[in-house]
């Protein structure tokens, strides 16, 4: 199957984005380097929330909150050492909603659980939409 996954992050203080998912010191090395960028503090307008809350916003705003991700032969195309992160900006974020869409052509497969050529029969487009509750710190 061949197509697109969609990802979005229901939620102002939390991003997603796509990077190294091997080693364990690269998330503790970006959100040190995030907090660099966005300071807590009492230097923000927007404060109302907590401390935590602008400095959340962004970060949220530099990463995004969504993904877009081919899909090739019914897996996530990604690289060798890609993952996709939730990344969690505030202190205590709590859960997180995401919604995932799935569009594409599946492949249509014959008798012998074999693809058959295009045209061939079956086939079909379309998408499906799921979300899930996360909580994940990043």
């Amino acid at each position: 199957m061949g197509g697109v996954v969609m990802c979005v992050v229901q939620h102002t203080s939390a991003s997603l984005c796509i990077n190294e998912n091997a080693d364990s010191d690269v998330p503790k090395d970006m959100e040190d380097a995030l907090n660099r960028l966005a300071a807590e503090g009492d230097h923000y307008r927007h404060d109302a929330e907590g401390s935590d809350d602008m400095p959340a916003h962004i970060k949220s705003a530099l990463f995004g909150v969504s993904l877009t991700i081919p899909v090739t032969a019914g897996a996530l195309n990604l690289g060798t050492w890609q993952g996709i992160w939730l990344c969690e900006h505030r202190n205590d974020g709590g859960s997180r909603r995401i919604v995932i869409t799935i569009n594409g052509m599946a492949e249509p497969v014959g008798p012998t659980g074999t693809a058959v050529a295009a045209g061939s029969g079956g086939g079909g487009g379309g998408g499906t939409s799921k979300s899930d509750e996360k909580s994940p710190k990043k």
